[in-house]
């Protein structure tokens, strides 16, 4: 339950722009998938989370019928019907409902396993010395200079 929610931190307060990200960020991180939903006025019986593919379809359906005590009737159908895309980073094997006591439906699912991959040595190569990059080249001290 303590993921982060996806979508939620547009408005919060402290958020960074943009172009503060750090490059790992920028590359993108996985991150797991986390939704919530104001559900108050339905009980989890009228609700149906439903995992199609990569997307997550949460409907909700409410009949009401209520009487006014002069012989007339109402009848109320409510129907709403929300969809998320799931992440290809995200284990949909693992996608969790709860509902919390403040009626928020939260669905969630952490993030695959990264694949086990060997470990290998890679060797440091030697090269020459005064290579085209050193800071001292004409190509590093113009393009300074046009910068």
């Amino acid at each position: 339950m303590g993921w982060p929610l996806a979508g939620g931190g547009s408005g919060s307060p402290g958020g960074e722009p943009g172009q503060s990200s750090s490059v790992a960020l920028a590359q993108g991180t996985a991150e797991p998938f986390a939704v919530r939903q104001d559900i108050r006025g339905f009980a989890p019986e009228q609700l149906a989370v439903t995992l199609v593919g990569r997307k997550v379809l949460l409907t909700g359906r409410k009949e009401t019928q209520s009487e006014d005590g002069k012989g007339s009737f109402s009848y109320k159908y409510e129907v709403f019907r929300r969809e998320w895309d799931v992440p290809e980073a995200v284990d949909t094997d693992r996608l969790t409902c709860s509902i919390s006591r403040e009626g928020q439906l939260c669905i969630e699912a952490p993030c695959l396993a990264p694949p086990a991959l060997p470990a290998r040595d890679v060797p440091i190569q030697l090269g020459p010395a005064g290579g085209s990059a050193a800071p001292g080249s004409e190509a590093g001290a113009d393009g300074r200079a046009r910068g």
